[in-house]
């Protein structure tokens, strides 16, 4: 199982991640890319309203959210 996911990591666009950003720009794109994916993830949640979903999680959540949207 763990090769199988390490094998799926090398061929994700996202693997190149681990290499230092080039530039502003790029790191720009990724916290946008990836506060837009939170925002999804929370949509869902808020949605689907889970038993495991507290309200603890959701604020943090939110906070991260805000965090990124500042950037």
């Amino acid at each position: 199982m763990r090769d199988h996911f390490l094998s799926q990591t090398k061929e994700s666009p996202l693997s190149g991640l681990a290499q230092p950003l080039t530039n502003a720009a790029e790191m720009k794109m990724l916290l946008t890319r990836a506060a837009d994916t939170l925002a999804e993830l929370c949509e869902l949640l808020e949605d689907y309203g889970p038993r495991w979903y507290t309200r603890p999680q959701q604020e943090r959540a939110e906070s991260t959210l805000r965090l990124l949207r500042k950037r």
